[in-house]
């Protein structure tokens, strides 16, 4: 019995065959592509975002709720220009198709922008928010009670929380799955 498990032990580390060169790049387009249409459509919501929010400015006549889409403006600005300059590289013409380190780096550099999503993501977004949950809160308790004004504006900031929350988890949970991709990866590096 000995015998036979040994046997299977060694045909075991046998099995395990490495990416190939021809997988490796197929991997890696198909990734960057992924990230590619998840930045689109990033980009798509953010200018949609400001436009609304553009709109909602210059059709406000209160200075404060101004003041505070402009905030929510600058900071998708932010957050675009973020996601620009965190995009995964492509490999270098002059080197050939993406090696296994390269590909292994551009999931660890996503992983990590996933989990880092509220420094550089939310954070930005959040100043302009919270000054537009107060500015509609004052600006609304000139034609209703300060309590429901209160209240409408708790409604509203738990909800933008809530989302907030739910980008968060989506994140890390997208994070868990490269996490997994990148043991795979070392796995076959073996």
């Amino acid at each position: 019995m000995t015998d036979s498990l040994a046997t299977l032990w060694t045909q075991q580390q046998h099995d395990a065959a490495p990416l190939d060169a021809e997988a490796l790049a197929r991997a890696d387009a198909r990734f960057r592509r992924r990230i590619r249409i998840r930045d689109s459509v990033e980009y798509l919501a953010g200018l949609l975002g400001a436009g609304i929010f553009a709109n909602i400015a210059v059709h406000a006549a209160d200075w404060e709720i101004r003041i505070a889409c402009a905030a929510i403006i600058l900071g998708t600005v932010v957050v675009m220009r973020n996601l620009w300059r965190r995009r995964p590289k492509a490999p270098d013409a002059a080197l050939g198709a993406a090696s296994h380190a390269f590909h292994r780096a551009n999931l660890v550099a996503q992983r990590d922008l996933l989990l880092s999503v509220w420094r550089w993501y939310l954070a930005p977004i959040v100043p302009g928010m919270v000054l537009f949950l107060l500015a509609a809160a004052r600006a609304s308790a000139e034609h209703m009670p300060l309590a429901v004004a209160l209240a409408a504006s708790g409604v509203a900031g738990t909800l933008v929380g809530a989302m907030f929350w739910g980008i968060h988890w989506l994140n890390r949970a997208a994070a868990r799955r490269l996490d997994v991709a990148i043991a795979a990866l070392d796995r076959d590096a073996q």
